[in-house]
């Protein structure tokens, strides 16, 4: 008459692997992985962690509550969680770009999920600093970028993004509306920055 659960999934050893773009397995370097999902007297339960060379650190938590006799979330159920995810060196992700180019920095993301099953609502933030992409062969060199975006619902806003190219500056601010009909409205400011420097 009714779900009672307790489901975890852990790592206990061993590393995944990814293709690339090229076809090859690329391995993720894990150290942790752990998904758990529970269910009690209507209230649903979701926990994610995974850490490991290639990810960084990911971990979320979200809750459900609904009629202790259904076996599966209404709609309407109502949704609560949070989300975060660090990345200490996205130059460790440089074997899913394309090749020829590098990533550098770091970044970091929190953010909280609300609304209903059917209809979830995340705000949330987006941090990222020293940040740097170069391919010296096309001669793209853009550095010491960084990033303050936050979405609230269904608005994203960009307060800062900022990247060196050359002796100049590349900055763009703005806001984008997303749902049935997605909107933006930025503001993109280039002043003698270098799109291009090859040798």
């Amino acid at each position: 008459d009714r779900l009672d659960a307790d489901v975890v999934l852990e790592r206990a050893g061993g590393d995944l692997r990814i293709a690339d773009e090229s076809g090859a397995a690329q391995p993720l370097g894990l150290t942790d992985l752990r998904l758990a999902f529970s269910a009690h007297d209507g209230v649903w339960q979701f926990a994610q962690g995974a850490a490991g060379k290639q990810l960084g650190e990911m971990a979320g938590s979200q809750v459900m509550r609904t009629a202790a006799n259904v076996r599966w979330p209404p709609a309407d159920a109502p949704l609560e969680g949070v989300l975060e995810m660090r990345v200490a060196n996205l130059g460790a992700w440089g074997v899913w770009v394309p090749p020829g180019w590098r990533l550098g920095g770091s970044v970091q993301v929190s953010g909280e999920l609300g609304g209903r099953f059917g209809a979830p609502e995340l705000r949330g933030r987006l941090r990222g600093s020293a940040l740097s992409a170069r391919n010296t062969l096309q001669g793209v060199g853009l550095s010491d970028g960084e990033l303050e975006a936050s979405l609230d619902g269904a608005v994203a806003r960009v307060e800062r993004f900022e990247f060196k190219g050359g002796d100049g500056q590349l900055r763009l601010t703005g806001e984008a509306t997303l749902g049935d009909h997605p909107s933006a409205r930025l503001q993109l400011q280039a002043e003698r920055v270098r799109v291009l420097g090859r040798i």
